[in-house]
């Protein structure tokens, strides 16, 4: 089976925006079993698209198609799918339902511009939008299934989810039945990843790996596809021990979950607190903490004591410290968690003070390096760790996912003790 992907707008090709798109509809085919053969991004010209479009269809069985059914005048995907399918656009009812029912639910008044995303080709069925206001819809030119959904993420995956999947399923007799295994791990490059697991064929000759790699961390899947006997669950049980083991201490969950979810469970499990001090991840940490649904039944406070003088105000550092061994110092990030933990009364915190770049470094203290601190009724340690990248962004995620990390190894040791 031929799989294309036709990711469409001016903000794709001018690099405006990162096609995230097309690498999540590549993995969620492969977990179906279908190889994707072509990614093909067009900018927002209808000649263009039904061009791509036309030989899609005569070369493929499946096409996704994101972008371009919004209500602006650059959005022409539905034009060009009509055009290369030779059909008229309609006014689709359902499509104009589904709006009208997403408008009024949110008390927003359905304009004309916006009854554009309604017209849809006449050969064509509709898919629901639950994220948003543009129908998808899904239609056979030539040998080809297309797909168009919208190019916003959120509202792209919930329809692909929802809708687009078990037409794949019944339209190419494909199995809806895999199991799928998510390890997530941290402190490995990709292709370290890859490295320690070769051979993994070999031994599970039933069983595929998948790789998704989002910095720092890299999610590893064990895929298990029509799984109808014992002896398949206990193929992929075994698999995942052996991967588990050949990634020795680096795997920060068996469930998949991101690290913040990881902590997040186990403070949960044993009914701990957390509070945070931030000074280079400028809040990162406590806005990784806060995406976790339930995090405040267990986290407190949280401060960005970017300055010295927030830090000796604030948290209680003592300005000595900062005059002896500067604001990037084990010392300052010890007395930056101890300060913050007490503040809040947390039974655990974290602290961070580093130089994230990509100016600011010295040869003491160079670009990447990063101080973190972890208290605890018991506990009182601060490490620094020193990273090679001079992007600040990079920085910024790797040294506050360092942070939880450091929290999480003290957990996991915890809820081991009797």
């Amino acid at each position: 089976m031929i799989a294309h992907i036709l990711s469409t707008g001016d903000e794709v090709l001018l690099g405006d925006i990162v096609d995230t798109n097309s690498a999540f509809l590549c993995s969620a085919l492969k977990e179906m079993g279908i190889d994707v053969q072509k990614i093909v991004a067009v900018g927002d010209d209808v000649n263009d698209i039904a061009s791509v479009i036309g030989d899609s269809s005569l070369t493929a069985d499946i096409c996704l198609v994101t972008g371009g059914l919004g209500p602006t005048r650059d959005d022409l995907t539905a034009f060009a799918g009509g055009k290369a399918a030779d059909d008229r656009l309609e006014l689709s009812q359902d499509a104009l339902a589904s709006m009208r029912s997403y408008f009024k639910k949110r008390g927003f008044v359905l304009t004309k511009d916006n009854e554009k995303q309604a017209m849809l080709p006449s050969s064509s069925n509709m898919l629901i939008n639950y994220n948003g206001t543009a129908p998808g819809f899904y239609m056979k030119i030539n040998r080809c299934l297309f797909f168009f959904m919208p190019g916003v993420p959120s509202e792209m995956k919930i329809m692909f989810e929802k809708e687009v999947k078990k037409i794949l399923v019944n339209e190419f007799s494909l199995t809806d039945d895999i199991l799928i295994e998510r390890l997530t791990v941290f402190g490995l490059t990709e292709s370290k990843v890859g490295s320690l697991l070769k051979g993994f064929e070999t031994k599970f000759s039933e069983l595929r790996l998948g790789f998704r790699a989002t910095f720092p961390v890299i999610e590893v899947k064990i895929i298990l596809i029509d799984s109808r006997e014992d002896k398949d669950i206990s193929d992929i049980a075994r698999a995942k021990q052996w991967v588990i083991q050949q990634l020795e201490n680096k795997v920060i969950s068996d469930r998949g979950l991101t690290i913040a979810q990881e902590v997040g469970r186990l403070l949960t499990k044993l009914k701990k607190t957390l509070a945070i001090a931030e000074s280079c991840t400028g809040g990162l940490i406590s806005n990784m903490v806060t995406d976790v649904a339930g995090s405040s039944n267990y986290f407190l406070f949280s401060g960005i004591t970017y300055s010295n003088d927030a830090k000796i105000n604030i948290l209680n550092v003592r300005k000595e410290t900062i005059v002896e061994y500067g604001a990037v110092h084990d010392q300052t990030a010890l007395e930056m968690a101890e300060g913050v933990r007490r503040k809040a009364g947390a039974d655990f915190a974290i602290s961070t003070t580093g130089v994230a770049g990509p100016g600011g470094g010295t040869e003491e203290k160079p670009v990447g390096m990063v101080c973190i601190g972890l208290a605890g009724s018991e506990l009182s340690m601060a490490k620094t760790y020193r990273f090679s990248f001079d992007d600040r962004v990079k920085n910024k995620k790797i040294f506050a996912t360092t942070g939880l990390e450091l929290l999480r190894r003290h957990l996991v040791l915890l809820d081991k003790t009797p």
